[in-house]
């Protein structure tokens, strides 16, 4: 009787974490539904030849050209196939019109990432909408970031939020014209380079590049995160509301609620950052050159110290100055593009 008690506890242990398990599968399935989109820098285009995401059974999602892409680290490309699967490879091929040369990665997605994406897709986050209500949300893209170097970074995206997961090396590769496209005037490999890059490549661009070089490293050092604040200072009685939404260069993005805000967090230096005050609004694009310039060298002179960007409301709501400032050392931000506009009432 004993050993047929025992048996039957067995049993149902055995049934109840079998369905446990399959009803976590089911959970994963049903809340890790993606789509992916690739990215590339502003100014430095970049186009699809061919890719993937698979996992270790079959292919995913395909890469497929949508045209020139140069909307912009911080956006999302357009949104191709998806799944609701892990993908545990990526394989992909791209030409770089700026550096006029293809690039390729073909990589496996370690676990440790898979673990992390997995994790941020079932925590989700909160979001505000347009009613003003917060809300549990979760991710829907898997997107790719393609910069000039070689630079592979993995995101994932959703509304008012993006994270890196992962990041990699791409390889230079070589694709002939012919096999990339039609080739209707039978341009030759380099007739084809140039062709396009002075289509593609803005005239301010290709100063910069024939004055300093095609930036290859700028989107690797703008993956270091510092540990900072912003101190907001008002010409009168005010302060901060509702909730702040910032972009940063390594392709991040958040919305906080103020309140919440962790002071001298690590992060990423900001390109982008929106505050709501009582009566106005104000918000700020950064030069992601000039920012880094001066983090680099106000924590080389003040390494391990809290750094902190002060952002000085100017009178009458006219501007928002910013200085990066660290133990008496000050260092000013001049190209920073600031606008500033009344709240509705």
């Amino acid at each position: 009787m004993k050993i047929t008690h025992q048996l039957l506890y067995l049993g149902i242990v055995l049934i109840l974490s079998c369905n446990k398990s399959n009803k976590e599968k089911m959970e994963d399935k049903k809340d890790f539904s993606w789509a992916v989109t690739v990215t590339a820098p502003f100014h430095y285009p970049i186009d699809i030849h061919k890719g993937y995401l698979s996992n270790d059974k079959k292919m995913i999602a395909a890469f497929v050209s949508t045209g020139v892409n140069q909307s912009g680290w911080s956006y999302d490309g357009n949104a191709m196939s998806g799944g609701n699967t892990m993908p545990t490879l990526l394989s992909l091929v791209w030409i770089s019109y700026a550096e006029k040369k293809f690039w390729k990665i073909e990589t496996s997605i370690d676990q440790a990432t898979q673990h992390k994406i997995l994790t941020l897709f079932k925590e989700g986050y909160m979001d505000k909408d347009r009613a003003g209500i917060w809300s549990h949300i979760t991710y829907k893209n898997i997107t790719v970031g393609l910069a000039p170097g070689g630079t592979v970074v993995l995101w994932v995206t959703g509304k008012n939020r993006r994270v890196e997961v992962a990041h990699y090396q791409a390889k230079e590769t070589f694709v002939s014209v012919d096999e990339f496209y039609r080739n209707p005037d039978e341009d030759t490999q380099q007739e084809f380079y140039d062709y396009f890059y002075n289509a593609y490549i803005p005239k301010e661009t290709q100063a910069y590049i024939k004055e300093k070089g095609v930036p290859v490293n700028l989107w690797e050092e703008y993956r270091i995160k510092y540990k900072y604040h912003f101190n907001l200072h008002f010409y009168k009685a005010d302060k901060e509301c509702l909730e702040r939404y910032t972009k940063y260069v390594n392709g991040e993005e958040e919305k906080e609620k103020v309140e919440e805000i962790a002071l001298d967090k690590s992060r990423a230096l900001p390109e982008y950052a929106r505050f709501y005050f009582s009566q106005y609004n104000a918000e700020a694009e950064f030069d992601g050159e000039e920012i880094l310039a001066a983090f680099k060298k106000i924590s080389k002179n003040h390494p391990d110290k809290s750094i902190e960007i002060e952002a000085r409301v100017a009178f009458m709501y006219k501007t928002v100055t910013f200085t990066v400032k660290c133990e008496g050392e000050e260092i000013s931000l001049e190209k920073v593009t600031v606008r500033m506009w009344k709240n509705k009432v």
